[in-house]
Order: C-alpha cells, then structure tokens, then sequence
C-alpha cells in the first residue's frame, strides 16, 4: 500500500490526548483507535497529576459525531483495562465505547515480526500540541531486545507528541509498534544536571536579595540576574523538549495485543 492511500484510510482513528488541571493542558500526546478502546503509552498518563483526559479526534467534515470526548481522571484510571509500565512495555489499554468514536478508523494491531530493517514505515501523531495530524514516512534502522522487550528503532523524525502513536506496516496497514520516545543526541543527565544548576542559581539570587537590596543606575542587578536564570531555564527546557537527530524508538504492538486477546477470552 502506499503511505499516502494508508494515511488517508486510518487518520480518523487518531487521536490527540491532552491532560488538563482546571481547562489548562498541562501534557499531550497521541492515541489510537483499536477495537473495543484506545491504545496509548502509559507514560502518556502517568508521569503527572491530572483532573481531565481531554481526546481529540481530527476535524472530519464527513464524519457527523463530535471529535472529542473529555474524562474525568478517575473515569480515565477506572477504563484502563490492560497496562504496562514506561519501564517494561509502556502501554495503557482503555477501554471506550462514547459515540464520538462511531465510523471512525479501527487498528489492527500486530507485531514487529512483520518488519524488516530497511523496509519503510508509516508513524503518524499530534507533535509539539500540535492541533493538526502530521505523518512521517520513515525507516526501519534496526530491530532488537532491550530487557526483554522488542524494540523498534525508527530513522524518521519522532518528538514529543507523538509518543502513543501508531507504527503502521505499510505491507498490512496493521500496526506495528507505539512510537515511545525520540533519541535527542544529547544526554538525558545532562540536560537534567544544567537545568538543576540554573534553578540552584536562582534559589542562591532569592537568598540574596533577602538579605540586602542593591540599585546601580536604577537598576536591581539581582532582579536582573533572577530574570536572566528564569529565561535560560525555559530555554534549556524548550531545547531539551525539541532537540531532535531523526531517530525514534517504538515497542512492538503484539504484547498489547496479548493482553487484549487474552481479556477477551
């Protein structure tokens, strides 16, 4: 099949999630529709507190049921039918059945076994809070374990936002993998320990100015420098959320579709 007929069948059953604390979205990522629920990673929900799970589907003129649906969290917590951790498998199964997912594209799900290295792939998601779908054509780099856990790893351009999306292969249109995470080039520890470094900075610039108020030329140098540390902190943050060498990892699709397959029985 080729990339554009694939995409143009399934985009409808993709869909934006988007983790809200009073109407303020405070995380997003990328779904899929398989039968019976959605399909994500479990890091999509896990790694902070929220009180709304807010899903969006793509506008579809043709398509006459709303596109998104919003839960509670603990309706959200309450559907999740099968998991596994960000540390193992990192999926979350839930289980949904509102009407604003009727004649939407239902996945089939399947394995990396269908992959070879070489071959092209299909990813698709909402980056960077993207309001719109985008899909990447890419390839397959290399196929491997990593604690037991069969990995895919992706030459297309994978960032944040698209974890929890579909892997298709295009030979099937079946899904493949869930896209997890982007390999940045840069180490993980070392964004962390210069971020840690600036907010150290700023506390010591608190302290300080605590104790005495300095003015040059009507000008507060601490106030000065306490801004500067709050401006390169979001600048680290925004270069670590975005730095991106065109590499991207997903888990095979067949250890949440065993999970499926055996809730079923």
């Amino acid at each position: 099949m080729k990339p554009t007929e694939l995409i143009e069948k399934c985009r409808s059953g993709i869909a934006q999630i988007s983790l809200e604390n009073d109407r303020e979205c405070i995380g997003s990522g990328s779904a899929f529709l398989v039968d019976g629920g959605l399909v994500t990673n479990s890091h999509n929900l896990r790694r902070i507190t929220f009180d709304t799970l807010v899903i969006r589907f793509e506008n579809d003129i043709s398509n006459n049921s709303s596109n998104e649906i919003r839960l509670s969290s603990q309706h959200c917590i309450e559907s999740i039918a099968a998991e596994s951790s960000e540390n193992e498998k990192d999926f979350v199964y839930i289980i949904l059945s509102e009407p604003e997912c009727n004649g939407r594209h239902i996945f089939e799900l399947s394995d990396s076994s269908s992959l070879t290295v070489g071959e092209q792939i299909v990813f698709m998601g909402y980056p960077f809070s993207s309001p719109h779908l985008t899909a990447h054509v890419g390839y397959v780099s290399s196929l491997h374990q990593s604690n037991g856990v069969e990995i895919i790893q992706i030459d297309g351009s994978v960032n944040s936002g698209n974890s929890g999306g579909p892997l298709l292969d295009l030979k099937t249109g079946k899904v493949a993998g869930i896209v997890t995470r982007a390999e940045t080039g840069l180490l993980k520890e070392q964004f962390n320990r210069l971020l840690q470094a600036l907010k150290n900075n700023h506390e010591i610039l608190k302290h300080q100015q605590s104790f005495a108020k300095i003015i040059i030329a009507g000008i507060d140098p601490i106030q000065a420098m306490k801004a500067s540390q709050a401006s390169m902190e979001q600048i680290v943050t925004q270069l670590r959320r975005s730095a991106n060498v065109g590499i991207g990892f997903a888990f095979s699709a067949k250890y949440v579709k065993e999970d499926i397959i055996h809730l079923k029985k």
